[in-house]
């Protein structure tokens, strides 16, 4: 069988995405218009699901045992055939925020890309499957770590995920950083705060005693370090002894190893401030978000088509200092996440109002278009060149072999 015109596969399956456009359009417009938080987005994911089985993809829902989380492939491929790419789909949103994270566009990015990538290879009789996978809650719960220990990417040999930007700039592989999520509970006693509050057990008085630990600590941590929290049950009334306050905290770090080192330190504070304030202390926390590995190899393969999209190939990629539970799925099989602006002010960021509109705006349509089309091209060339598939699975191994040293 002669080899096939990686040139050709890939003008087909951009031809399928200027097909699938209103579609996309409507969808990603419908999913920012309902936003949905935490695990429970079942109109989004249903909205992504229909779309993938409408244009002939088998659906798995509710998979790893998540009600949201499902799992789309081409259709008559067995599962475990090789080679197999897999596009990472988000689709909750940011409490009080919305879309300011663009989950709107990443979920139906990597469902348009499974579609246009499913029929190019079912037309030019190319063996291979393409993935879609629906990942809930990455905003804090970690969905993908769940499916990562459940074995669901284990049927892949690579990864593939786009994420909107802003200022203007495409990245490709840009690192970013290692993530642990606490909530901290503490327990004290009621009282009348003016007649009786020696019998009282003040909590709020732990919460701040905490947040005083941590500050004191944030001298002698790396700059590498981030540490942020808010306070979100402080008491009912002033003139009442706290019995029950509530933190919500967030701790980073470049690696997950030393992460867990500083984790360790924040509990201690905690710990201090219940102890201090004569409360009792609960905690509990969310799966640890490990840092994204950078394969060179993987970057250069997704570099090498954006000029065919009127892209600029970035010379590099700085640091990131957010955190993402796509690092979990680095660590189990290669990973890459590129970004493409959907506004070009430096303002204009993640996780801010401003950032909410611009993923519904003119220009994220244009970007979710393009990043559909480079997600394609990228996937054809992994399952069509077993040579690059073999060498960005091959530094992958060096990485991980290196992470653990």
């Amino acid at each position: 069988m002669p080899a096939p015109d990686v040139t050709e596969l890939k003008q087909r399956a951009c031809q399928v995405v200027d097909q699938l456009a209103p579609h996309m359009e409507a969808i990603a417009s419908d999913i920012h218009a309902h936003p949905e938080t935490g695990w429970d987005t079942p109109r989004s994911a249903a909205r992504l699901q229909e779309f993938v089985a409408e244009y002939g993809m088998e659906v798995e829902r509710g998979v790893a045992g998540l009600h949201c989380a499902f799992r789309a492939a081409t259709p008559g491929r067995a599962r475990g055939t090789h080679p197999a790419v897999c596009f990472l789909a988000e689709y909750d949103a940011l409490p009080g925020l919305g879309h300011a994270c663009g989950h709107n566009l990443i979920g139906t990015v990597a469902s348009a890309a499974g579609i246009a990538v499913s029929k190019v290879l079912e037309e030019a009789g190319i063996p291979g499957v393409a993935y879609v996978m629906g990942t809930p809650f990455e905003e804090g719960g970690g969905g993908k770590i769940v499916m990562v220990d459940e074995g669901i990417f284990d049927v892949a040999d690579a990864s593939l995920m786009f994420h909107p930007g802003g200022g203007g700039h495409v990245r490709v592989g840009a690192p970013n950083i290692a993530a642990h999520m606490l909530k901290f509970r503490f327990h004290g006693k009621s009282a009348h705060s003016g007649a009786a509050p020696h019998e009282g057990v003040n909590a709020a008085d732990a919460a701040m005693l905490t947040f005083t630990a941590i500050n004191a600590m944030r001298q002698h941590v790396t700059g590498d370090v981030r540490i942020h929290g808010i306070i979100t049950k402080g008491g009912e009334a002033a003139n009442i002894v706290p019995a029950e306050t509530e933190i919500s905290m967030s701790v980073r770090a470049i690696n997950h190893r030393v992460l867990m080192g500083v984790v360790e330190r924040v509990r201690n504070c905690a710990r201090a401030g219940a102890m201090a304030a004569g409360c009792r202390l609960d905690i509990e926390e969310t799966p640890t978000f490990k840092e994204r590995l950078v394969l060179q190899s993987y970057r250069e393969l997704v570099c090498d088509n954006l000029p065919a999209l009127g892209l600029p190939v970035p010379a590099s990629d700085p640091q990131q200092y957010a955190s993402a539970d796509s690092g979990n799925v680095s660590y189990r099989i290669p990973h890459l996440t590129f970004n493409l602006p959907v506004s070009e002010e430096e303002a204009v960021a993640p996780h801010t109002p401003a950032f909410a509109v611009a993923t519904d705006s003119d220009m994220a349509r244009q970007a979710m278009n393009q990043a559909t089309k480079l997600m394609a091209m990228a996937a054809i060339d992994l399952l069509t060149d077993p040579e690059r598939m073999a060498a960005i699975q091959a530094e992958h191994r060096q990485k991980l072999a290196d992470a653990e040293a």
